[in-house]
């Protein structure tokens, strides 16, 4: 990954990455709703396995698989897949799934994944990001860009909802009707829920455009310690859509990346026919497909 992104943007997306890494691990290990495994050989550890599930939707998941590099190609990750994947068989799970990166680092796990059923699933994150040219320069912003206030939580949670309606259904086409409906059992509610809380979020910074003293869009920025800016959400409402508010509310988060000298901006998107508006959108602002992307397999049991 280092090689790829570069000494300068890697340090900042994976600052002290031994450390994160070793951390998250030790969380899957010691959280009661993870299953674990391990592979022994001549009883030493030499590799493992991670898994959760939700048995009230089917739906399964290997959070992380790894064995040692002396032991690797000797066809471990693929026992240890195989064993994971019949508990949670035996659970009652339905399908799983599993996130890992499409770079040669994961090659081996792409390997193990294949050889035990997975393939790629039917829609896949896209991650893009653009460089800001001129750290803390500031921002000339539209007289209609504002912060969001109270009054305004509501009307964005209507029409945000609404404006991601498009794209649960180009998810669902994609899906078939029951994938979709284990993913998303109540994904109004639950989109719902999750603007309200992104939107609302004080460590972020959330901007609307203002129509006649109504709220008509909105985009969330978060922004870390490591000059990395996060486009955490950006939606307009369907009945102002195609008048230029979603370029303008991109044009304020990177602007105001720039004010606070982030370095780089990113947004996660995805590439489903719901997607294409958004995609085009970020593209227009100058953003281009991160150097490494996710790549997301499942496997039906």
């Amino acid at each position: 990954m280092r090689e790829i992104y570069g000494d300068e943007l890697f340090e900042r997306l994976r600052p002290d990455w031994s450390s994160a890494q070793a951390a998250q691990v030790d969380a899957w290990f010691n959280d009661p709703q993870t299953s674990s495994w391990v592979a022994e050989l001549d009883s030493v550890t030499v590799g493992f396995i991670v898994t959760t599930c939700d048995l009230s939707t089917g739906m399964g998941m290997l959070e992380i698989i790894a064995v040692h590099p002396d032991q690797q190609r000797q066809g471990i990750g693929a026992r240890l897949i195989s064993h994971a994947l019949a508990h949670l068989r035996d659970a009652g799970v339905a399908y799983v799934e599993a996130y890992i990166r499409d770079f040669a680092g994961h090659a081996p796990a792409h390997q193990a994944l294949r050889s035990q059923g997975f393939t790629r699933r039917a829609v896949m994150p896209v991650l893009l990001y653009r460089a800001t040219e001129f750290p803390g320069s500031p921002a000339h912003r539209p007289a209609r860009i504002r912060r969001i206030t109270e009054a305004d939580v509501d009307a964005c949670v209507t029409f945000g909802v609404e404006a991601f309606r498009s794209v649960y259904a180009s998810f669902e086409d994609l899906y078939g009707p029951d994938l979709f409906g284990r993913f998303e059992p109540d994904w109004e509610a639950s989109q719902a829920s999750y603007i309200r809380r992104a939107i609302t979020d004080s460590d972020d910074e959330t901007w609307v455009y203002d129509l006649e003293g109504r709220p008509a869009g909105f985009v969330v920025l978060k922004m870390d310690d490591h000059g990395i800016a996060d486009i955490d959400l950006l939606a307009v409402d369907p009945a102002q859509q195609g008048q230029g508010i979603a370029p303008m509310l991109n044009r304020v988060a990177f602007e105001r990346s720039q004010e606070e000298s982030m370095s780089y901006v990113v947004v996660a998107t995805a590439d489903d026919p719901g997607h294409a508006p958004a995609r085009r959108s970020y593209e227009s602002a100058g953003f281009v497909p991160m150097p490494i992307q996710w790549n997301l397999q499942i496997i039906r049991l």
